[in-house]
């Protein structure tokens, strides 16, 4: 698993457009799929990271986590629109879309 910093997008309106990161993507991004876990980190707060799966991908780039998303991610996600999460470096793009409720816990 990769840990990765991003950058947050925003609309002319204040709202995310997109999840930005640099050289994270393995060469194939085929097949990517999403999970928005919750997590404490020890703390009384609430925190979501979002997981990205690359099933055709080298380690340690089959699994990317996006940690401690900001409440506006979370929100676009939860509200079902599809965030484009952009690797800078290399241009390839996936589309985040989560289809159902995610409650379960990441460690």
């Amino acid at each position: 698993m990769l840990i990765s910093s991003y950058l947050l997008g925003y609309n002319d309106n204040g709202t995310v457009s997109h999840l930005g990161v640099d050289h994270v993507f393995p060469r194939n991004v085929d097949g990517a799929c999403f999970d928005l876990c919750e997590s404490t980190y020890d703390s009384p707060l609430l925190h979501y990271d979002l997981l990205i799966y690359f099933p055709h991908a080298e380690q340690p780039k089959e699994l990317i986590c996006l940690p401690d998303l900001p409440e506006a991610a979370v929100s676009a996600l939860q509200g079902d629109i599809a965030l484009p999460v952009i690797d800078f470096a290399c241009g390839r793009s996936v589309r985040v879309h989560l289809s159902r409720p995610h409650d379960r816990d990441c460690a």
